[in-house]
């Protein structure tokens, strides 16, 4: 196994997209197999040496920056093992990007559908999170793809864990009391009544155990898909076609991704085409099947006329090079925004809310009640999947007053969401820096709850600190 202590090197494993300051680490492991991992564990549990896990370090919270001891960093162990055609599924190593996992089911007439948006993300830190992506209101997120993993312990010990198989209950653990939302959900440890073991570490952000094998659930491959980007004249209008064309429960869509005024404004230095005048954007995937095919158009083009689209304005998504001009469009946000809070020297501030369908209103309209009339000032954009009632709102400060502003104002963001039923995180997870978000959702009973089953299976507390709740000091 590869061990550098060079603190150049090590430099540059220190941020990821959250643009968290101050990450450091005595040592770097580069492991290349199982056998890699536990020796790792080995040696810093005899000293009790933090570790911190990361991986391709594209997350949005701080979870893989260290602050202290040694990283381990899993993405040599980036190797396809099995690509199964028949039964429909993948065994891989948590250092394999999605972008890999895609190219090789595609090639065998398959599908990885969750469809997280960096495509340059490993599978193993979409299994941190729980990660999900645009497809995800079709087809849900990590978890529900996820069938066996393997995780090495501090302890020494390897699980391997199978949907279906062992309980949580098995190991005479206590499961949390808290109530998790009925939303996509990334907030903390999954809790649910008869829970198999296996969903306590998809989620868990790398506090619990290391996971250096992964078997994934595929699908067939989408045949062929219609994609548009619709602009309309309001944001409002919007987010009511997105409630109409929902409530017709049709589950031939895979998503439905949402751009407000200010996201259109801040992309228009890129897509100069972006029609004048516009106020707010839907882009809709929708796969084409034999029961659909000779109805589609005339159905979306009645429903889009209805909230006043200008069907010309429309950019539709019929041919592979479309398709791909279509997935730069929504990928482009992320890629600029990202590069203003470097500029700024800002911490990621920006909610990852989810909340239920008869409640998505009441959120978007408390969003905009607040920026509107108390923060004005603040630039802001809000964007995202808007399918699964969760958009991502993304305060931009400028200086330290602005700071303290964005802060306040995503606090009140986040107990409005709890309120209403909600997540406080739907994809990303909380890292550390939304470890007071976490607390509004579950209250510190709920957190003492789940470092009790932390110490369970890392009893020394060294593995990814400070990731999801604060330690005890």
């Amino acid at each position: 196994m590869l061990k550098k202590t060079d603190q150049d090197i090590i430099k540059g494993h220190l941020e990821d997209s959250s643009n968290l300051q101050g990450g450091h680490a005595d040592g770097l492991y580069l492991p290349e197999s199982e056998a890699d991992i536990k020796e790792a564990l080995k040696e810093c549990s005899s000293k009790k040496t933090p570790l911190t896990i990361s991986a391709a370090e594209t997350g949005t919270t701080g979870g893989c920056i260290p602050f202290g001891g040694w990283l381990l960093n899993t993405q040599k162990l980036n190797k396809i093992i099995t690509l199964d055609k028949q039964g429909k599924f993948a065994v891989v190593q948590p250092g394999v990007t999605l972008e890999e996992i895609e190219a090789a089911a595609a090639k065998a007439g398959l599908l990885y559908p969750p469809d997280p948006t960096e495509k340059t993300a490993t599978i193993g830190g979409n299994v941190a999170t729980n990660a999900s992506g645009g497809r995800g209101y079709r087809f849900g997120a990590t978890r529900d793809w996820i069938r066996r993993l393997k995780v090495s312990l501090p302890s020494g010990e390897i699980l391997d864990l199978k949907r279906g198989g062992q309980k949580l209950n098995n190991r005479k653990l206590e499961q949390p009391n808290y109530a998790m939302p009925k939303t996509k959900n990334s907030a903390g440890y999954y809790s649910s009544p008869g829970m198999d073991l296996i969903d306590l570490f998809i989620g868990a952000e790398g506090t619990l155990g290391i996971v250096s094998e992964i078997e994934i659930g595929l699908a067939p491959a989408l045949k062929e898909t219609f994609d548009v980007v619709a602009f309309f004249p309001s944001e409002g209008l919007a987010v009511d076609f997105v409630l109409e064309a929902k409530a017709k429960n049709d589950r031939t869509v895979n998503f439905f991704e949402y751009f407000d005024t200010n996201t259109l404004e801040m992309l228009r230095s890129s897509f100069s085409h972006i029609p004048a005048g516009v106020k707010a954007a839907v882009y809709i995937e929708q796969e084409i099947t034999a029961k659909n095919q000779a109805t589609y158009l005339d159905d979306w083009a009645g429903l889009l006329e209805k909230y006043q689209v200008n069907i010309d304005d429309c950019w539709l998504g019929l041919e592979a090079s479309q398709k791909e001009d279509l997935f730069k469009f929504r990928h482009a946000i992320p890629e600029h925004i990202n590069e203003l809070y470097k500029k700024h020297g800002s911490i990621k501030l920006a909610t990852d809310i989810a909340v239920p369908t008869d409640k998505f209103k009441e959120m978007y309209e408390y969003y905009d009640r607040l920026l509107a009339t108390n923060y004005r000032l603040l630039f802001y954009i809000k964007f995202g999947h808007i399918g699964e009632n969760h958009l991502h709102v993304n305060l931009l400060p400028k200086n330290g007053e602005e700071t303290r502003t964005a802060k306040e104002i995503t606090m009140k963001f986040v107990k409005k969401a709890v309120s209403l039923g909600g997540t406080v995180s739907a994809e990303h997870g909380i890292g550390k820096i939304k470890h007071d978000y976490l607390r509004e959702l579950y209250g510190q009973t709920g957190i003492n709850e789940m470092l009790r089953l932390k110490k369970a299976f890392d009893p020394d507390l060294i593995l990814n600190q400070n990731n999801i709740y604060k330690l005890p000091q």
